[in-house]
């Protein structure tokens, strides 16, 4: 066992001035929280010039860091940790940890990622949420052999693919989804209805209290987040009293995300398409009960994702503290062409056999993160 800070070293970053179009522009990589979204990082959205590195605290990473995002929005609920293969430079929400001669890059920057539960709880929000970097730092970590940490990063990577193998492939199956949905209704001249006419019972979710006297498993962002409904997303809540039934999950209620950090996940919303009484939805969550008689669960939850509603809801969106938000009222007047019952029908009946098959892949993706969180459990305790 070692503290981490005895074994890396640490780097910040910061932002050369705006002002200056000198200091943008160049071919040296500048990596902000928004190029965090891959566990490899060798580019970035923006670049700078030499000029740009040169006058600004933003000096060139070495190869083979490990980069942690330590003040972002993002940092509510997720670590963004990425290995850097190529220098690059930092803004000012970033540290780079660049691993001493005993310690593998790719198991480090594993090891860091598997410390995410407990670097949560640090994170404050004062003008952007953050956590301070020193209690990472002082962190006691087990550093196996170098052989040893290789093996475990390899076999970590092998299953990371094969998680990702399986992402794609669902991502093809919602392409495919899309592309009958387009065919369909793409152009038809359809009259308009609002959420509130298909989704005339919409209702907040209940706020857990400090201090409850009844326990229940509660939904967290994430189960409606993906765009598919999630019921492992959940977490242990306390209320007053026990809560009431049009607060529990209903297989007719469509549930949508009532705020967060990125606007493109607010409104985002999904069927559980069965009753799960066990789950309580939270405030953080609106659920609609749908008309059965005016709109199909398999039209909705595709209608709601075209541009033409994302772009209705998005403008509607308040933003708060860095916080996008969006109330009952407001989605109510959301306007979808809604096509007869009947074709609608057929859409879900053409679109059946591709919801098996992303059934049985989203069977096989649980189960490989399940084998994923045990393999690097064990292995960064030593025990693989």
């Amino acid at each position: 066992m070692t503290r981490l800070r005895d074994v890396v070293a640490v780097r910040g970053g910061g932002t050369p001035r705006r002002s200056n179009p000198e200091f943008y522009g160049g071919s040296i990589p500048w990596v902000t929280p928004k190029d965090m979204k891959q566990a490899i990082v060798h580019d970035s959205s923006v670049r700078l010039t030499q000029a740009g590195v040169d006058s600004s605290p933003a000096k060139l990473i070495t190869p083979g860091s490990v980069l942690v995002v330590v003040r972002s929005g993002v940092l509510k609920h997720t670590l963004p940790v990425a290995l850097t293969t190529a220098p690059v430079t930092l803004n000012q929400d970033m540290k780079a940890l660049t691993p001493s001669a005993e310690v593998d890059p790719a198991f480090l920057a594993r090891l860091i990622k598997s410390l995410q539960p407990r670097v949560l709880t640090w994170v404050r929000a004062t003008t952007a949420d953050n956590f301070p970097i020193e209690n990472l730092l002082d962190l006691d970590v087990e550093i196996p052999p170098l052989d040893e940490q290789r093996r475990i990063a390899a076999i970590l990577d092998q299953v990371d693919a094969l998680r990702a193998k399986r992402r794609q492939a669902l991502a093809h199956l919602d392409d495919l989804t899309q592309s009958i949905f387009l065919s369909m209704f793409e152009g038809d001249d359809l009259p308009r209805m609002s959420a509130g006419e298909l989704m005339p019972a919409m209702r907040n979710g209940l706020s857990p209290a400090t201090a409850g006297q009844c326990s229940a498993t509660v939904l967290t962002l994430s189960a409606v987040t993906r765009g598919r409904f999630d019921p492992r997303a959940v977490k242990p809540g306390m209320f007053a009293s026990a809560p009431p039934d049009d607060k529990r999950v209903s297989g007719l209620d469509f549930l949508m995300c009532r705020g967060n950090g990125n606007q493109a996940l607010v409104g985002v919303g999904t069927f559980s398409r069965e009753d799960r009484p066990d789950l309580v939805f939270p405030d953080t969550v609106i659920a609609g009960r749908i008309d059965p008689s005016l709109v199909s669960m398999d039209f909705l939850e595709v209608a709601w994702r075209q541009k033409s509603t994302r772009n209705q809801i998005e403008a509607l969106a308040r933003t708060t503290n860095g916080t996008y938000k969006v109330n009952q009222q407001s989605l109510a007047t959301v306007a979808i062409p809604v096509p007869p019952l009947t074709n609608q029908q057929e859409f879900a009946a053409r679109a059946a056999g591709i919801h098996q098959q992303r059934g049985n892949m989203e069977s096989e993706l649980a189960k490989l993160d399940d084998l994923f969180a045990s393999l690097q459990n064990q292995a960064l305790r030593g025990e693989a």
